[in-house]
């Protein structure tokens, strides 16, 4: 095999080594995403669709609304931040991503989990 011959056979490896890199970063990156604005419905003090996980980084901003058709208190667990909510009306949680862990949002009379939240290192 020639020296030009290896040259190109390295050059095809390092192309497919770097379009491999970018595709596995590009489709396999679940850690790396994040909620960013958030909303959640909630009718008949149930959330639309089912509990919804949702996650934010430390130091990124956490925006979650919470739009009811049923008053009561949305409680977020862990920041223990409590809004009143009217019946066709929203809460919005807008705050820094502080405290890593996961927290619970909820429905506070109702006892009706809405969210849960993940905030990771």
């Amino acid at each position: 095999m020639s020296g030009r011959q290896r040259a190109v056979l390295l050059a095809l490896a390092v192309v497919v080594v770097v379009v491999a890199f970018v595709v596995i970063r590009s489709t396999g990156g679940d850690d790396d995403e994040t909620s960013g604005a958030a909303t959640v419905e909630v009718r008949d003090a149930k959330p639309v669709g089912g509990v919804k996980d949702l996650r934010w980084k430390k130091g990124q901003t956490i925006d979650l609304t919470v739009r009811s058709d049923t008053a009561d208190e949305v409680h977020f667990h862990g920041y223990d931040v409590h809004k009143d909510v009217a019946a066709g009306g929203s809460v919005r949680f807008r705050m820094p991503a502080t405290i890593t862990g996961r927290f619970i949002v909820e429905l506070e009379e109702h006892e009706e989990e809405l969210a849960n939240v993940e905030v990771t290192p």
